[in-house]
């Protein structure tokens, strides 16, 4: 598995133990991209670093490449969560 992310991110990640994250920022992300997509299978990528390499994205996702966006420091995540939750128990809890 590969971690493409902010350097937040990453860190949190490599000192957990995953060696393959990468920091990235919209300057480098498609070649970060270009790099690993030989040799990674499973790419998750941050939600924010995800919207400038869209159609990056839906091509590795063609050649069988499991492609998982998260949520990350921005705070875009909540929908998500919420979402994820209300699948799994099959109803929403409320304040």
């Amino acid at each position: 598995m590969y971690l493409i992310a902010d350097k937040l991110t990453v860190t949190g990640a490599k000192l957990g133990g995953l060696k393959n994250a990468y920091a990235a920022d919209e300057s480098n992300i498609e070649r970060i991209l270009d790099n690993i997509q030989k040799s990674a299978r499973i790419i998750v990528i941050t939600q924010s670093l995800a919207k400038y390499v869209k159609k990056e994205i839906e091509k590795l996702r063609r050649m069988g490449k499991i492609v998982v966006t998260i949520p990350d420091k921005s705070g875009s995540g909540e929908d998500i969560v919420s979402k994820m939750i209300r699948d799994v128990v099959g109803f929403e809890l409320k304040k």
